[in-house]
């Protein structure tokens, strides 16, 4: 943890003040959405029963503002692709959440921010990273606390990687600070500003590290996340279904819909599950990390099939 940002002191300081910041914010920019009437007006497709402002994300842009600054002042800050293309995607995310965009502008923009951030001689691998980090995050951002509780065990965890990257800071913070209005009652959605912004942080950080140990460490905690993404758009485009329509079919909006998990049962598993892996991937060799890795990522992506079939099997017996 010594790298990041000045030691334990630095990492707190900067993931405080990042939490200050969005938390203080939040109320704020929740008055300002409610006022323009960005709601999220919830439908049979919907894991809320009534209308929720969108858009929080504007308020983690401003702690994720004020903790850039904080890191610049420890001589890690962002660098000048990193801020700008972190800002273009958060952007496009609240015009999105204000009035929606087509898929196409989205994904040029995702992929325009991917070629910013990269540093020099990786933009093309940036150009795919960034839009598969920023849309895993928006498609697991379907429940309550889900996507702050990811954030702090990842960046928590991230930050006690050997070599950890100042992005981690900023992603536990920004969760922290985010949560109160989440959790355990939905006043404010994160909204497309706000899963892009955090998929862009995390995305960033990936795009930066410099050996396998490094990126193993950052990729294997969110390989839940990316399971039950992969394996829910494979199963709706084995059925013909098409792949950005909303939907409950999520692993962790099953067990919510069809196994009576409290939002915040699945949220508080799913975020253990997180900072686990990412502890083993901070003191494993990269093989075992990635085998366990994958294989509870497996299993929770096809955990309410195994639910379903214990019921099952229980009732039979």
């Amino acid at each position: 943890m010594s790298s990041c940002a000045g030691g334990r002191g630095g990492w707190l300081s900067i993931a405080t003040t990042t939490a200050l910041v969005t938390a203080l914010a939040a109320p704020v920019v929740r008055k300002g959405l409610r006022a323009a009437h960005v709601l999220d007006i919830p439908n049979d497709r919907s894991s809320h029963t009534q209308p929720v402002p969108r858009g929080g994300g504007m308020a983690c842009a401003a702690g994720v503002s004020a903790g850039a600054l904080a890191l610049a002042r420890h001589g890690r800050g962002l660098t000048r692709g990193q801020a700008t293309g972190t800002a273009l995607l958060t952007v496009t995310g609240f015009i999105d959440d204000v009035q929606g965009l087509p898929p196409a502008i989205r994904l040029v923009s995702q992929g325009t921010a991917g070629l910013i951030s990269a540093p020099c001689g990786q933009r093309l691998r940036g150009a795919a990273v960034l839009p598969i980090a920023v849309n895993i995050v928006n498609f697991m951002d379907g429940i309550n606390g889900i996507s702050g509780l990811t954030a702090v065990s990842w960046g928590v965890t991230a930050a006690g990687a050997r070599h950890a990257h100042p992005i981690a800071a900023l992603v536990a913070g920004v969760g922290a600070g985010f949560l109160p209005w989440n959790v355990p009652r939905p006043r404010l959605f994160l909204g497309d500003s706000g899963s892009y912004l955090i998929g862009s942080l995390i995305g960033n950080a990936a795009l930066h590290t410099t050996t396998t140990k490094e990126t193993t460490a950052l990729v294997v905690p969110l390989l839940p996340y990316l399971a039950d993404a992969l394996v829910t758009i494979g199963r709706r485009l084995a059925r013909g279904e098409a792949v950005l329509r909303p939907h409950r079919q999520h692993a962790y909006q099953r067990l919510v819909h069809d196994h009576a998990w409290s939002h915040g049962q699945v949220a508080v598993t799913h975020g253990v599950l997180v900072a686990g892996l990412g502890l083993l991937a901070n003191r494993s060799s990269t093989h075992v990390s990635v085998i366990v890795g994958a294989t509870a990522a497996t299993a929770w992506a096809f955990a309410p099939e195994a639910l379903t079939r214990l019921q099952r099997d229980s009732r039979d017996s």
